[in-house]
């Protein structure tokens, strides 16, 4: 009677008597179905997240650096310029590896003599990591030849290197050069010092000079290894010369200044020949300009009731430094009024013809 009183219970029951009936494996699997299933979802999660935390490995890079060597030798030999260090751990710590800014590999070669070899310490290279669980797999290069050489000390001449051509109108007397310091000390290792006869200058363009010259230039450096110079550059002073010479210009009209407004003013001969002597330069730019104009006379300096000055020297304008002579030196200059202008004898002693 109690069980028609509450079928639920019996529902209950009921159920509970089938599930016992359902095979083991059935029940294993489908009993609470989504609580298992998250389980699992959870379970995978995690154990990607600690499989991809192990294990990882990674390559880092680790500069190296020459940090001490006997002082009376030089080291020839290849430095690697880096480690390549293959490490291995959980990703979380290798991320902080590579993050980390790592200090310089430092070599001490004290001690250590030429033909030897130079084993990359794996612990220090732990060290320079900063992480100690850090497992090292491998170092590349794991050693390195180690050559050295004396280091010697020589004193070699300095010779300046001049190109280009000397403007025209200069010279310039190479032998009067002059360099400072005439030699240089250099130093480093024995077989590059051997070689070595001599320093030369960075080129020098004489082209560009038209006036002394004292400039700090420096030295070109010998393509030889493992050398050093006391000083890498020098003083050169270079002498510029203007070269004397002369030039001479022909035909060249002589002017007439200042003539007066009611009169005509003529010369006879009305162009020479002019002889300049002079710095070549300043007589090169004269000449490419012409000398029009510049020999003259000036008429105010004359009696304007004279009709014919005999014997004048013209005037010459020329630059400063230079000497003129002119050829005829001396001309006649006339001051003519109308009446003389149109005379057939003013135009004789003119040489002119009739109009």
């Amino acid at each position: 009677m109690d069980d028609m009183r509450d079928p639920a219970q019996r529902q209950i029951r009921t159920t509970r008597s089938m599930s016992k009936l359902r095979p083991l494996w059935q029940r294993i699997l489908l009993d609470n179905l989504w609580i298992k299933l998250t389980s699992m979802v959870i379970a995978i999660i995690l154990f990607v997240v600690v499989r991809e935390d192990q294990g990882k490995e990674v390559d880092i890079e680790i500069p190296v650096v020459l940090s001490n060597l006997n002082p009376d030798e030089v080291f020839v030999g290849e430095l690697p310029r880096t480690l390549r260090v293959r490490v291995r751990d959980r990703w979380s710590k290798l991320a902080k590896a590579l993050e980390r800014k790592t200090g310089p590999y430092l070599v001490d070669l004290r001690g250590f003599s030429t033909g030897s070899m130079f084993v990359f310490d794996r612990e220090k290279a732990r060290q320079l990591l900063g992480i100690s669980s850090l497992s090292i797999q491998s170092i590349y290069p794991s050693e390195f030849g180690v050559q050295t050489e004396p280091n010697v000390e020589r004193t070699v001449p300095v010779r300046p290197t001049l190109v280009g051509i000397v403007q025209e109108g200069y010279d310039i007397p190479k032998d009067q050069v002059r360099i400072t310091p005439t030699e240089i000390k250099v130093r480093g290792a024995r077989s590059s010092v051997k070689e070595l006869t001599e320093l030369a200058t960075y080129p020098l363009d004489l082209g560009a000079l038209d006036k002394d010259t004292h400039i700090d230039i420096p030295l070109q450096k010998p393509a030889l290894p493992f050398l050093f110079l006391e000083d890498e550059r020098v003083r050169v002073d270079i002498q510029v010369r203007a070269r004397p010479g002369k030039i001479t210009l022909d035909k060249v009209d002589v002017a007439i200044r200042g003539c007066p407004d009611n009169l005509s003013c003529h010369v006879d001969p009305p162009v020479v020949s002019v002889r300049l002597s002079g710095p070549m330069p300043t007589l090169l730019q004269v000449q490419k300009a012409g000398m029009a104009s510049q020999v003259y006379v000036d008429a105010t300096d004359y009696d304007p009731a004279v009709a014919k000055h005999e014997n004048v020297r013209p005037a010459c304008d020329r630059p400063a430094g230079v000497d003129c002579l002119l050829n005829p030196r001396t001309i006649n200059v006339f001051l003519l009024n109308d009446d003389q202008e149109k005379s057939q004898e003013w135009r004789n002693k003119l040489n002119r013809p009739r109009p």
